[in-house]
């Protein structure tokens, strides 16, 4: 009864053991010993400009690090501050899918599933990339076949969107943005990085369902402060008084016969920062003509003060101003108001926009001329 009962265990241990190595890992998963650290180089097939490199949705290179319970792949853009990766836990066979770009740090969860573009083994046919024995799959993207090299050597299951088996090291895609390219396993090296580097502590963690939720609630909030924007619009300016962190006091009656060009943002906000030398070069395209240009900030003076050693911002500046903010139903940030020369406001615009000084110019340089 007893060598049953054994024999049973024994059977239920190897059934189990089976199951969890055959969908996502391969029993050669429990030889990983270090992380291994693997760059691959993404190359576009059309020729792209600089102002096409300086997107969100260019990739300058990924980078993919793993053990046997976990991976990370990480896009590289040449935003600074902004951040895509995904974090993979193969033993809860959950996926997070991250975004982080200054304060605002989202990743949203989901369960492991199988690619759903459907690749082709091609039989018999192999390739060696950084020496690995690779299988070869075909699949159709767009109407092209492209081949897919996979490899079983490092026992983990990363295939992407492919429903393939093995883990990646050269596929091909496409972007709505830049069309077709491939992506290259070009460097491996092993060592042992900090468990820190697969960590999400301080992201917000949604389902995909939260955040489509999210999502909604955020953009009625948005067309309700782009409504409000608008009705501002041909009102009269608040009155205000203040003093630059410069030491310059500022009147509005004062200002009667300038047009005021008013900036409201604060030192954590990575869309503010983005605008500041856009908004620079606004200043110095207008100096010596009848402008005004100042900046309320949120923050304490020495945060500004801090700031502006490593970013420079021309703007006069005026610190502790939610009271201003209030004045002037500022909702979002950044906020960019022009005030004509009268004291009425023609021109409200909330968030970044990468056309914002094109814009004012052009509002301010009408203004000048009434």
């Amino acid at each position: 009864m007893k060598r049953i009962l054994l024999k049973n265990s024994l059977f239920f241990l190897l059934f189990i053991t089976c199951n969890v190595f055959s969908q996502w890992r391969y029993p050669n998963a429990e030889n990983i010993k270090k992380d291994v650290i693997i760059t691959y180089e993404v190359v576009y097939e059309k020729t792209l400009t600089e102002k096409q490199k300086k997107s969100p949705n260019y990739n300058k290179k990924i980078v993919v690090v793993f053990n046997k319970d976990k991976l990370i792949e990480k896009r590289f853009t040449n935003i600074q501050n902004l951040e895509y990766f995904y974090v993979f836990d193969y033993n809860k066979e959950i996926s997070f899918n991250c975004r982080s770009y200054g304060n605002d740090k989202v990743a949203i969860k989901s369960k492991f599933r199988k690619g759903s573009r459907t690749a082709v083994l091609l039989d018999g046919e192999t390739e060696n990339i950084l020496g690995f024995p690779c299988q070869v799959y075909e699949s159709i993207i767009k109407g092209e076949v492209k081949k897919t090299y996979t490899t079983k050597s490092f026992g983990l299951k990363y295939t992407k969107e492919f429903n393939t088996e093995g883990f990646l090291l050269k596929y091909s895609g496409i972007s709505k943005y830049f069309g077709r390219y491939t992506v290259t396993a070009k460097n491996i090296s092993y060592d042992k990085a900090p468990k820190s580097i697969y960590s999400i502590e301080g992201f917000t963690i949604r389902t995909k369902d939260e955040q489509k939720e999210y999502l909604a609630k955020r953009d009625e909030k948005r067309n309700k402060y782009r409504e409000l924007a608008k009705n501002k619009v041909g009102e009269k300016s608040p009155k205000f008084s203040f003093r630059t962190i410069d030491g310059r006091k500022i009147k509005s009656k004062d200002l009667l016969g300038k047009v005021v060009v008013l900036n409201f943002w604060f030192t954590t906000c990575p869309p503010c920062k983005k605008e500041i030398p856009d908004l620079n070069r606004l200043k110095k395209e207008f100096e010596g003509k009848d402008v005004e240009f100042l900046a309320i900030a949120l923050d304490e003076e020495y945060k500004i003060a801090s700031f502006l050693k490593k970013t420079p911002f021309t703007y006069g500046i005026v610190d502790s101003g939610d009271w201003l903010k209030s004045k002037f139903d500022v909702t979002a940030y950044p906020s960019n108001i022009i005030i004509d020369k009268k004291g009425v406001i023609q021109f409200y615009k909330i968030g970044y926009k990468s056309d914002i000084a094109k814009s004012m110019s052009y509002q301010i340089n009408k203004y000048l001329k009434h």
